[in-house]
Formats: structure tokens, sequence, C-alpha cells
């Protein structure tokens, strides 16, 4: 997730720095490499960004895991009986 992040700031920046040497104004340089920005990352970082989907939903796995072992072990007793007689 934070190469991902770390490569579409970078990607802003660059755009950023060259609107602005060509003469534009600081706010429309920051509007249009904003834009690019997003445009271009959806195909450059594809990749990226697919690794970083991949790293969230396992913590999130990991997450769900534990939380159901969790509620597996404060079951009672009874509550198991009474699952069994069902």
């Amino acid at each position: 997730m934070f190469k991902y992040s770390v490569y579409r700031i970078g990607l802003f920046l660059v755009a950023m720095l060259v609107l602005v040497l060509v003469g534009l104004e600081p706010l429309w340089a920051a509007v249009i490499a904003a834009l690019f920005s997003m445009v271009t990352s959806f195909f450059l970082l594809a990749g990226p960004r697919e690794e970083a989907a991949r790293t969230i939903e396992a913590k999130v796995e990991r997450s769900r895991a534990r939380r159901a072992e969790k509620l597996a072990d404060q079951r009672t007793d009874e509550e198991a009986e009474d699952d069994d007689l069902r």
C-alpha cells in the first residue's frame, strides 16, 4: 500500500513540476496534474494497485479469522449443546 501511494504522489509531483516549468499558474498546474496523475496511475500503476489490494484483502481475512476464533472461544458449553440438538 505504501509503495503505491508513493508512486501516485511521485507521479503527481512530476506532472506538477513539468506544468509549472512550462509556465502554468500553480493552481491550474495542480488541478491538471491531479487529473493527469489519476488517469495515468490507473494504467501505469495497475501492478502496485493490485498488490496493495491483495495485501489489504489478506489483512481483512486474518482479522475475520481471529474474530471468528475469539467468538468461538466465548461460546459456552450450553450453547454448543443447544447447537448439537438442532
